[in-house]
């Protein structure tokens, strides 16, 4: 019966609901359109970075741990991590990722707090953990690429195992315009397609496949070079970082070498009783005298036995350092098929922290850095204007519903000296804004879902440079956001409901005597 009077009510008022619910559906049609927009443009920015370069998660070192490992190196590991992560956020310090700003772009550097302690030997253990399905060590840097003749370009690096980036599927999202891959085996450098048209700029002269180039790192150690074979050009399907345009691929030995990464061994070497009879038989005085240089028949130095007791010497101490630790500046991780991503990221530091290892775990957002914190101030700006609407909405249908209201003084009055009591007519005027807004938000839920799937057939292409990064240079195809357009219902229906509030305080103070001389 009530609900037959409110919608009976709201035809009578034609006019009045019309413009009401015409902008509930306006409201709703912008907040579903836009949360979906961008909702689909969070999906696609980590899509490409934890498929095409980061991984579900990525681990790092903890600086802030191993400077406290520097300053007190006789306190326990385990407690030295604990401590480091009890000064987080609610600390007098703040949290060392906000400090350092860690991301899978940025030059870590070759100091003993920007490299992975201990990784060499978890590796195996980190495998085993049930929700990580692959990992990739990996290192990044800065530097040139030049041929010693003039021709010379910036680059990013990053050192890489082609296998492992197989594995995680990351070479898939790579576009090779000639070559590929380096051998396992082999020390060499695919380069970015950009950074190969700003060499070929420099020199007139084109980079091709086995073209030997000279690769320069400067840092904390002085300057690096080494000279590398190129194996490729390529470009990555999406851009969703301005890094990517420049970064280069190069085998994980040489990048370590580039990058000041040391190889450490505990062991120290030992020399038999052949290389101390060997040394022994050269003095200081015959070393160092002219007749080393020159046939001389006082000191005879046998070329053949010395190669060979070289060459022993060199093999017998290389097998020392072959399974030392090398030092990674990150190493990204893909997780098992259907893990929760926050839930194993919370795992993981948790295994972490018990075995006293200075790492830390970062997600897409932080290996993203600047990107993806860009991206998200977006969103919260476009959640403002969606604020403001809303406000506007509500001023707007509190100053319709008032009118209505003045308007149906007489027949509220009416109904009150019948004996309506001031709770059927609170009821009625309450349902009559609840089937009005959920009527209006069903049309703007269909506008704006039509208008999602118009977008989606279309696309959206980058206007510009600025939204080109943050589409990755590719078009967006917007999907609806099912639990997105939920909540749009759900906040008109509560806006239209706070709306209602004071024309409802007005009614209800209605004088029935008074209203039925008006």
């Amino acid at each position: 019966m009530l609900a037959k009077l409110a919608v009976r009510n709201l035809l009578q008022h034609r006019s009045k609901s019309l413009i009401v619910g015409a902008l509930m559906a306006l409201g709703v049609a912008l907040l579903v359109v836009g949360n979906s927009i961008m909702v689909s443009l969070d999906n696609k920015m980590e899509a490409s970075f934890t498929h095409e370069y980061s991984g579900d998660l990525f681990i790092y070192p903890d600086k802030k741990a191993i400077e406290l490992q520097t300053k007190k190196p006789s306190i326990n590991r385990k407690k030295q991590t604990a401590d480091a992560n009890r000064s987080g956020p609610q600390g007098a310090e703040s949290n060392a990722d906000e400090q350092d700003n860690t991301n899978i772009f940025r030059s870590f550097g070759s100091g003993k707090k920007t490299v992975l302690p201990d990784y060499t030997i978890n590796r195996d253990d980190l495998l085993a953990l049930p929700y990580i399905d692959q990992i990739s060590p990996q290192t990044v840097g800065m530097g040139r690429i030049e041929n010693g003749l003039g021709a010379q370009t910036v680059s990013l690096f990053w050192g890489v195992d082609p296998d492992a980036w197989q594995q995680l599927g990351f070479s898939q999202y790579l576009t090779w315009h000639t070559g590929n891959f380096w051998a396992n085996d082999e020390q060499g450098i695919a380069i970015n397609r950009q950074v190969a048209d700003a060499y070929q700029q420099s020199s007139g002269q084109t980079l091709k496949v086995g073209d030997e180039i000279q690769v320069s790192v400067s840092g904390d150690a002085g300057t690096k070079i080494r000279s590398l074979v190129v194996s490729g050009i390529f470009s990555f399907h999406s851009n969703a970082a301005p890094q990517l345009n420049i970064m280069s691929l190069v085998n994980l030995s040489s990048s370590q070498a580039l990058f000041s990464l040391t190889t450490d061994t505990d062991s120290a070497s030992q020399l038999t009783a052949a290389d101390e009879a060997l040394i022994t038989n050269v003095s200081d005085d015959s070393l160092f005298a002219n007749q080393l240089f020159v046939a001389s028949t006082d000191l005879v130095i046998d070329a053949n036995q010395l190669e060979a007791e070289l060459s022993s010497s060199l093999a017998r101490h290389r097998s020392q350092t072959q399974n030392a630790p090398h030092e990674f500046h990150f190493i990204a991780v893909q997780l098992s098929k259907g893990e929760d991503t926050l839930q194993a990221q919370t795992l993981l530091q948790t295994w972490i922290q018990e075995n006293g290892l200075l790492w830390k775990v970062g997600d897409w957002q932080q290996a993203a850095g600047f990107v993806a914190a860009m991206a998200s101030s977006i969103g919260w700006i476009l959640n403002g204007a969606m604020v403001l609407i809303g406000v506007i909405a509500i001023i707007i249908i509190m100053n319709t519903l008032v009118i209505s209201v003045t308007e149906r003084l007489t027949e509220i009055g009416t109904m009150r000296a019948i004996g309506a009591q001031k709770s059927l007519v609170r009821r009625l005027i309450i349902l009559e804004t609840l089937v009005l807004s959920v009527s209006a938000s069903v049309v703007g839920v269909i506008i704006g879902a039509l208008t999602i799937g118009l977008l989606h057939w279309l696309g959206l292409n980058p206007p510009g440079d600025f939204f080109a990064l943050l589409l990755g240079g590719q078009a967006l195809h917007p999907t609806l956001a099912i639990q997105e357009t939920f909540n749009a219902v759900l906040m008109m229906v509560l806006a239209a409901l706070i709306a209602s509030y004071y024309p409802l305080t007005i009614a209800l103070k209605v004088n029935p005597v008074v209203a039925m001389e008006g």
